[in-house]
């Protein structure tokens, strides 16, 4: 930058009598804090007035002759601005004088009007309303170094009495206790530092409260409050029964108000004490708050083994460190992406020798917030070098304040998130400053940190190469560009242009750059992983595709962070929750193409109007919208070639607005990737509002011929207020994070740590895989390092099945040797629909009789291979069912009816040699599923319908999912129940009463004390909106009972049954702990009995007032009734000829879990009762929140 376009000169050293009024003695003492130091009482003495003295011509002439950035606004002849009364014509001529030289500096400034020079050392009676006279002396700002914020309070002296109302004599100098001129000295010299540091205290500020939990604080008051409100309600309805309701509720009010008021000591008291206590389920015995969400705790573990191991494995294996909690019981090779680990444990190990006592969660918890506070510096920096301070502070805020950025790095979220603002915005500043530096060598350094920087930034995301991608591009486009516009100097002396700066310097970069990031990257993981910089842009968008390679189920489809984002929603949370924001970011990007001396001004209008149309039209079409933003770049730069315009520097341009238009694009296949696009938007809005300020304030101050230091100090506010909402979103946000971790899990794993052998496996669905390797120390099956893989399948279909032998049979497979069974049964048939056919076939067995079914289909030694992987004596299981699952149940019943011959169709049919061929494609499913000609072509074009992913599993595999309880009364032997069904405990009847006569749900479940009875009805069933159909599980609490709504799928699955009805009935599962989080969720530990020896049985309680007193054991034979005989209907199935084996080899010896199932036909399917709208609705919003939970 030529001239210094940011500096800041405030000069009060003469500021007197500011709001003075009138004349008066002196009765008070005023103070003065600045800069945030004490204030300073002083006598006050009274000063006689002077005549005032006229500026010198000299003095005008040195201020005209300042660089052409700085702004110096100069209130020393501005005199009586708001004065009623006429002036003396000696103030009218003074008045006239200081207007001039405010024309003559705004001429000057065109050139760049961002060097802020706030000269307040000749104010004089602002606001005074009679005429009075004084004598100012005038001081003359020194030129300034680039790009410098000079705040310069040396002159600040006597400011005194400001709101004294009477003429004072002037103080000595000495009489102020505070050293103005040092503090200025102190703010010149550090003031770039100063106006880095608010942006960075901001982010630490927000990111840190998670530690101190303030929403306990709230909770904890309307815990007391609505308790005492409760109270007193009851006592006055018990006094006034017939009152009216509005007349109680202002009696009650009125008396909370007055209690409140009379025991405000008692009340905060127990409003702490109540707060302590929520805080305390959240934290543990130190204090310390646990981490927020799940990955932190892989990071962490691996850092303990770091710390404890040497390396991130739990144990060395042929020479690598091996991860033995994943995979359980094979484990896995530990990835080279472990930069965080080992930060978080050298870190750890360096503060631990200043604090012995250090707790490694703590060193975890602060790590994101650090990360934060170094990212806000690249975006300071960046934003300043291109529009000025003001752009570099409102840069850095955005940065701190975003929620896309502050959410995933808020004090405790301790994973690699933070990473991708951070480096990003660290490599691009240093490629800014490599191609602008004084000489080659300044360039290689800066080449070569930046391309170390970018190895580091590989290992600690696997997307790493986006922004090499995008440095590398900018780099071309712009030696492109200079070539072009200087293309006679290229063609007369070549080797002369290539040694011109630019050009210089920019290959010296691209060398440099690219020569250490391939080599620093090739160190430190392989040179395969380099390559992907060029392999893989394009691999995201097949992020989430189903069946494209594979019959296996995606389960990338249901993560919420990789869930696909309409561009509408991308703008939103991009945008701050304002279109109109993100509209300024682009802005931004395009006022980087101006010059300096602010040409093509025409060209910021037209674009603003351009960017407006867009967003009205309300452009829904990514590709469309790409296009269109991109367009007034385009244009810009062509005009700029067809010119020759060598002042605009597009290097800014094109690296932002290929990082907008990259990033938004990814955005909408996942919005995790919203992070990314964080640092681009921060930059362009906050050289959009640095450009705009300067702008508007000369606009202001030439055409509304308003005083500049008014229009100056407007403009600032007003842009500052565009801050405001966001921030206290911001706060808000940061305030109600909370983790999700408690005292309840903390127990639960702590006790299967305690109880169980070192090489126990827990089992449960993915998500908090991490908690119960780092707090049980115990493998898993799979975790959310590893939820995209077959597992996925297995542990649905365990927590789907109403068959506990088979749940059994499938854990016991996992627990021998995770998937090994099956890969080995895939390898010797070459067809992974067939072996999932025999796996489903001999698991539900013992060893011996599988093996009869697998020499079937293999010879002696490879069947003896597969049944060490699928019949071992497998270790301790420990089986946790939480009230998380309830909402998830979409999700993982989802993955367990998994249809693997509809995966196989549509993973044929989509492939390029069937989509194109029909004869080949009815071929296909007649020899390989007995279709007809009709039915095959039928199914043919029912697969090339589908367009997405989300068809693609809508059409494989239902969602079946919950849709609450509702409670039920009970008259002698019916229950009616609120929504409208009734169940006969004697005949276990269970129907709904319609005009059309009696509709019942597909299935209904009904507790005995050692089981359950089953009924299942095939007409006049009561389907849900969405094609599927209800059923209904009766839950016994005590003498009363509650009825459980659901897909029909679910009724007597193993989740149900272990989650809501205690597990009753049940051989293999016996109740290990359960616990109840503050927030009133259960934690259900399951240690699985492998021999299966007794029943789970649940006492009944005696009908007496006591509901604690329990009878005498009772044995209840189980029953089975059969109104017709019909066959019995398979789970999760619509399409008999395409489901696969699995739902057809339930022919196991051991014994059923549905001993008491009933088929039941009755009459016609009616249409469905009102209730079951309901139902759906609330079944619909269970699904939708279980796609989203994960």
């Amino acid at each position: 930058m030529e001239k210094d376009d940011d500096e800041i000169n405030i000069d009060f050293s003469k500021i007197k009598s500011f709001f003075k009024k009138k004349e008066e003695d002196a009765r008070t003492e005023p103070s003065i804090n600045v800069a945030g130091k004490p204030k300073v009482h002083e006598e006050v003495k009274e000063e006689e007035p002077k005549p005032e003295v006229k500026e010198q011509p000299e003095i005008k002439k040195q201020e005209s002759e300042k660089d052409d950035d700085e702004i110096n606004i100069d209130f020393s002849k501005i005199k009586n601005v708001f004065k009623k009364a006429v002036a003396e014509d000696k103030e009218q001529e003074t008045k006239k004088t200081a207007w001039t030289d405010l024309e003559k500096q705004q001429k000057i400034e065109n050139d760049d009007d961002d060097e802020i020079s706030i000269d307040f050392g000749k104010i004089k009676n602002i606001f005074q309303k009679k005429k009075e006279t004084s004598e100012e002396k005038t001081e003359v700002n020194e030129e300034k170094d680039e790009d410098e914020v000079n705040i310069d309070f040396s002159k600040i002296k006597n400011i005194k009495n400001i709101f004294k109302k009477s003429d004072e004599t002037k103080e000595s100098d000495d009489d102020v206790g505070i050293d103005f001129k040092k503090i200025s000295n102190f703010v010149v010299e550090h003031r770039v530092f100063l106006l880095l540091l608010i942006p960075i205290i901001l982010s630490i500020f927000l990111r840190i409260q998670p530690a101190y939990l303030p929403v306990t604080d709230q909770w904890a008051t309307d815990s007391v409050i609505n308790n005492l409100r409760s109270q007193i309600s009851g006592q006055i309805s018990q006094q006034y029964p017939n009152l009216p309701d509005q007349n109680k509720n202002t009696l009650v009010e009125n008396e909370l108000q007055k209690i409140l008021k009379e025991q405000k000591s008692q009340i905060d008291q127990q409003i702490k004490g109540t707060s302590d206590f929520f805080k305390s389920r959240l934290q543990d015995d130190s204090g310390q708050t646990y981490l927020i969400a799940i990955d932190p705790y892989f990071w962490m573990r691996h850092a303990k083994n770091i710390i404890e191991n040497g390396h991130p494995g739990d144990e060395i294996r042929d020479g690598q460190p091996l991860d033995t909690h994943m995979f359980a019981p094979i484990g896995r090779e530990i990835p080279p992406d472990m930069f965080h680990a080992y930060f978080e444990a050298y870190l750890f190990k360096f503060l631990s020798f200043f604090n012995s006592n250090l707790n490694l969660m703590k060193v975890a918890f602060y790590i994101p917030v650090l990360i934060s506070a170094l990212s806000v510096i690249p975006a300071f920096f960046i934003a300043r070098k291109i529009a000025g301070n003001f752009a570099g502070f409102i840069a850095g805020t955005i940065v701190a304040i975003h929620p896309s950025f502050l959410t995933r790095t808020i004090g405790g979220f301790s994973d690699t998130d933070a990473y991708n603002v951070m480096f990003p915005l660290f490599i691009a500043w240093l490629f800014i400053e490599a191609l602008e530096a004084k000489n080659t060598k300044n360039t290689a350094i800066l080449s070569a940190i930046a391309g170390l920087l970018v190895a580091f930034y590989s290992v600690t995301w696997g997307g790493w190469w986006y922004i090499f991608d995008f440095i590398l591009a900018s780099t071309f486009f712009y030696i492109a560009y200079y070539a072009f516009v200087h293309k006679k100097e290229l063609i007369q002396n070549f080797s002369s242009f290539t040694k011109q700066k630019a050009i210089k310097n920019s290959l010296a970069f691209l060398m440099v750059f690219f020569i250490v990031t391939a080599l620093s990257t090739s160190l430190f993981v392989s040179y395969g992983h380099f390559t992907k910089f060029y392999k893989n842009p394009t691999g995201f968008a097949k992020l989430k595709e189903v069946g494209i390679t594979t019959i296996w189920p995606n389960v990338f489809t249901t993560v919420a962070e990789q869930n696909p984002a309409s561009l509408n929603n991308v703008i939103n949370q991009v945008g701050l929750g304002k279109f109109f924001f993100f509209l300024i970011a682009l802005m931004g990007i395009t006022l980087t193409l101006t010059g300096r001396k602010h040409k093509k001004l025409w060209f910021v209008g037209g674009t603003l109007a351009w960017y407006i149309t867009i967003f009205l039209l309300k452009i829904q079409n990514l590709n469309t919208f790409l296009i269109l933003i991109s367009i007034p770049i385009i244009i810009r730069i062509i005009i700029a070639l067809w010119e020759s315009d060598t002042e605009i520097d597009i290097k800014y341009a094109i690296l932002l607005i290929l990082w907008f238009i990259a990033t938004t694009f990814a955005s909408t296949k996942g919005v995790r990737f919203t992070l990314l696009l964080v640092p681009a938007f921060a930059i362009g809005f906050g050289v959009a509002l640095g450009e705009l300020y300067k702008y508007t304030n000369i606009w202001i101050t030439k055409l509304l011929q308003i005083n500049k230091i008014i229009s100056k100090t407007t403009v600032i506010i007003v842009l500052l207020l565009l801050l405001i909402a966001p921030y206290k979103s911001a706060a808000n946000t940061a305030k109600n994070e909370i983790p999700s971790f408690n005292d309840a899990w903390a127990t639960s794993l702590e006790k299967i740590k305690e109880d169980s052998q070192p090489n126990a496996i827990i089992n449960s669905w993915w998500d908090f895989g991490h908690w119960f390797k780092f707090w049980a120390d115990r493998p898993v099956t799979f975790d959310g390092t590893s939820q995209n893989t077959p597992p996925a399948h297995w542990i649905g279909k365990v927590l789907l099945t109403d068959d506990e032998t088979l749940a059994i049979g499938i854990l016991r497979m996992l627990d021998c040797s995770s998937t090994e069974g099956f890969d080995t049964i895939s390898a010797l048939t070459n067809d992974g629909t067939e072996a999932i056919n025999i796996m489903y076939e001999i698991m539900p067995l013992n060893k011996k009789d599988a093996e009869k079914i697998l020499n079937k289909h293999f010879d002696k030694d490879d069947a003896e291979k597969i049944l060490e992987k699928t019949h071992c004596q497998p270790p301790e299981n420990y089986f946790i069912t939480s009230e998380d699952m309830i909402g998830k149940s979409g999700v993982w019943a989802h993955f367990g009816s998994w249809n693997f011959d509809r995966g196989l169709i549509y993973n044929t049919l989509k492939k390029r040699e069937y989509k194109e061929d029909l004869d080949k494609s009815v071929q296909f499913l007649k020899e390989r599923f007995d279709y007809s000609d009709e039915e095959a072509e039928n199914l043919y074009y029912e697969v090339q319908s589908i367009t997405n992913s989300g068809q693609a599993n809508n059409w494989i595999a239902p969602w079946p999912g919950y849709a609450g309880t509702t409670g039920c009364n009970k008259n002698e032997d019916i229950l009616s129940c609120n929504n409208g069904f009734k169940i006969n405990l004697t005949s276990n009847e269970a129907y709904a009463e319609t005009p059309q006569g009696l509709s019942h749900p597909k299935k209904v479940s009904i507790p005995t004390n050692d089981g359950i009875i089953i009924k299942e009805y095939n007409e006049s069933v009561i389907s849900l909106q969405n094609g599927r159909q209800l059923g209904l599980t009766l839950i016994k609490k005590g003498n009363n009972y509650e009825m459980l709504q659901m897909d029909s799928d679910l009724t007597a699955s193993m989740f149900t049954r272990m989650f809501y009805q205690e597990g009753i009935g049940l051989r293999y599962f016996k109740k290990f702990s359960d616990e109840k989080s503050v927030f009133g969720g259960r934690i259900i530990v399951w240690k699985v009995d492998w021999e299966g020896k007794e029943k789970n049985i649940i006492e009944e309680p005696e009908p007496t007032k006591d509901e604690t007193e329990i009878k005498k054991e009772t044995n209840i034979n189980e029953t089975k009734e059969t109104e017709n005989k019909t066959e019995e209907s398979e789970i999760g199935t619509n399409d008999t000829k395409i489901e696969p084996t699995v739902n057809r080899t339930k022919d196991a010896e051991e014994v059923n879990i549905t001993e008491g199932k009933e088929i039941v036909n009755t009459t016609k399917t009616e249409e469905v009762i009102n209730k079951t709208r309901e139902i759906d609705e609330e079944t619909d919003s269970t699904n939708n929140d279980s796609e989203n939970t994960q």
